[in-house]
């Protein structure tokens, strides 16, 4: 009888015993699978979101490029960025492609990263600015604040461009200070000052840049109006 319990005993520990290595054993296995849905989620969810800030960035590189973009033979381009003396079209034109770029902001904006949706703020600020009235302001700070708004809109470019293309993304600068006395343009020849040097882009043609599409269409943005369509990039064979 001693006998005969104790070996029913043993079994029942041995039964025990097996049934908690079994559920030790099949909780590591649902931690694992869990650790690994959440590693996937993680994954596709970070996926998601570099897809929704390029296609942000694309679209706003687009709407910058038509800000910029003037289809005038006139080289005194100032007034079509900043209040100046003009005629009422050049007015009304100013002011539609500034409106055209606030909706832009207002309906891409908000997916890009913290960082550069505080640039592309500054510079609707910098917009809004510049379209104001300003009674008082001098004639040659608003030519400087026309260069300004040009440079500072291409270092948003080239933020948006580093989102959309992968590239290095510039550095932070502090926006122009439209209450500095200094003659010298923001962004040209810094020398050593707190600001990126588009001295090549002043410089330049001034070309805003490549922008693709879903659909797989490319267009380069320019000067004078200019858009050429490129046709869609064919994959190279291997």
């Amino acid at each position: 009888m001693t006998e005969m319990l104790a070996a029913l005993l043993g079994a029942l520990v041995g039964g025990l015993m097996a049934a908690g290595v079994g559920a030790w054993q099949t909780g590591k296995v649902l931690k694992h699978e869990t650790e690994m849905a959440a590693t996937e989620r993680q994954e596709a969810e970070r996926v998601d979101e570099e897809r929704r800030q390029s296609q942000a960035a694309d679209q706003l590189i687009a709407a910058l490029a038509d800000y910029v973009t003037v289809d005038r033979d006139d080289k005194d381009r100032a007034p079509l960025f900043v209040r100046m003396m003009a005629t009422q079209d050049v007015h009304r034109d100013r002011d539609r492609r500034a409106s055209a770029l606030m909706q832009a902001g207002a309906s891409y904006a908000h997916a890009l990263p913290a960082q550069v949706r505080e640039r592309w703020d500054t510079l609707v600020w910098l917009v809004r600015f510049n379209i104001s009235e300003q009674d008082k302001r001098p004639e040659a700070d608003r030519r400087r604040d026309h260069i300004d708004l040009l440079n500072y809109a291409e270092y948003v470019r080239r933020s948006l461009y580093a989102i959309s293309e992968d590239y290095p993304m510039p550095p932070q600068y502090p926006a122009p200070d439209v209450r500095r006395e200094e003659r010298k343009p923001w962004g040209y020849q810094p020398e050593g000052r707190n600001e990126p040097d588009l001295t090549d882009w002043q410089l330049s043609s001034r070309l805003v840049g490549e922008v693709t599409f879903n659909t797989g269409e490319r267009r380069w943005y320019g000067p004078n109006g200019v858009v050429e369509d490129l046709p869609p990039k064919v994959p190279e064979e291997s």
